[in-house]
């Protein structure tokens, strides 16, 4: 067996592509779900205390498989930045198979095993001293001393989340779940801010939602951590997203965009007619804009009596896919798109957009009233505050 130390493998070594999924909405649903899903997919995340910075530490992996699989290569492999380095590898005998090593393994690993042409067993873990056991199947699992307890944070989350989403309640009632929910998983980091999980985590939401505590748990993480490409790129896509809040307040700000006739129009043409105007960005491109179509007309229909317009803007620069997207969506609001990508930027840097689904929401006067709106139900929410007054 090779000596992990070395993070070699001969001709087995390789990088694989880059991973980058980031969004900056605040209590995104479809993002919150998609980290939710990364959570589950991590069941075996160790966590282990940072004595081990310290000293050294030995860890045994021992896994089973069916012995339909004896001769197979076994891949044990760590996450290097953005990319995945294979480290180890051995084969299947017997059904079973066995790592281990004296490294520390700050990174998380990853084992797995391709049984077929297009298939793979594999599952994603962190490294922690003593035995660990992993069975590799269609939903294989890591067990080790501390799995219950990441298990048990998994569980509260989706709890949590439950009740974040749950129909039909006020904007109280889900503002005390959302900070519930923040409140928890901003404990549990905290705890093990200072190893791998702990950070993973931070940076999990500092990418997925506009985590309220991302700057205490940034201050707590160790300095050779803040100069970590992904820990600086999260902090710059933080700021980004506190200029998006300091446009509350501010005076809209004008664009020139095209409608279906292509005749230039701007989203001041709009402004003053309506109690509350709500300036939808989306793609033909972008699923999640797609998918909450239905909810965002059902808002319309049951606020537009109380003054409550909205004026989609595409980021489309194909007007063929613009149309083709507003045909089937059916659409009984203005719309607009951009058709230019030099312009696309444009509008993305005035109104401080990473992504989309993103709404602003526009008063009578012309200023801001809420940024980065991402889903429907935040709409729903800031609506039902906003018209009970």
């Amino acid at each position: 067996m090779r000596n992990l130390g070395k993070l070699k493998l001969g001709s087995l070594e390789k990088y694989i592509k880059k991973r980058s999924t980031k969004t900056a909405f605040p209590y995104s649903i479809t993002n919150i779900d998609i980290e939710i899903k990364k959570c589950l997919f991590v069941l075996g995340l160790l966590l282990f205390s940072p004595s081990i910075y310290s000293q050294v530490s030995t860890f045994h992996v021992k896994g089973k498989v069916n012995p339909e699989y004896n001769d197979n290569l076994v891949t044990l492999s760590t996450f290097i930045g953005d990319s995945i380095r294979s480290i180890d590898s051995t084969y299947v005998v017997d059904g079973q198979f066995s790592f281990e090593g004296t490294e520390y393994l700050y990174e998380a690993s990853e084992i797995s095993m391709r049984y077929a042409a297009d298939s793979v067993f594999a599952i994603k873990f962190f490294l922690e001293r003593g035995p660990i056991k992993v069975e590799l199947k269609k939903k294989s699992r890591v067990i080790s001393p501390y799995t219950t307890d990441y298990q048990q944070y998994l569980d509260s989350c989706r709890k949590l989340w439950d009740v974040c989403t749950t129909k039909g309640k006020t904007a109280a009632f889900y503002e005390k779940g959302w900070k519930d929910f923040f409140t928890y998983k901003f404990l549990y980091k905290k705890k093990y801010i200072h190893n791998g999980i702990g950070r993973s985590l931070f940076l999990d939401d500092a990418h997925y939602m506009n985590d309220p505590y991302f700057y205490t748990l940034y201050d707590l993480l160790p300095e050779n951590d803040k100069l970590r490409y992904d820990v600086q790129d999260a902090y710059n896509s933080r700021k980004y997203q506190d200029m998006q809040e300091q446009l509350v307040g501010k005076l809209f700000i004008d664009f020139t965009l095209k409608n279906r006739n292509d005749k230039e129009v701007k989203i001041s043409d709009y402004i003053g007619k309506s109690q509350l105007l709500y300036l939808d960005f989306w793609a033909s491109w972008c699923g999640p804009c797609l998918a909450q179509e239905t909810h965002i007309k059902e808002l319309y229909e049951r606020y537009k009596a109380n003054g409550f317009d909205i004026l989609g803007i595409s980021f489309d620069t194909s007007k063929e896919s613009w149309s083709k997207a507003l045909d089937k969506k059916g659409v009984i609001w203005p719309e607009l798109y951009v058709g230019n990508q030099e312009r696309v930027k444009e509008l993305y840097k005035l109104y401080c957009i990473t992504g989309i689904p993103h709404g602003v929401i526009i008063d009578k006067t012309g200023k801001i009233v809420y940024n980065i709106v991402a889903q429907w139900q935040q709409l729903k929410w800031v609506l039902e505050e906003y018209y009970k007054k």
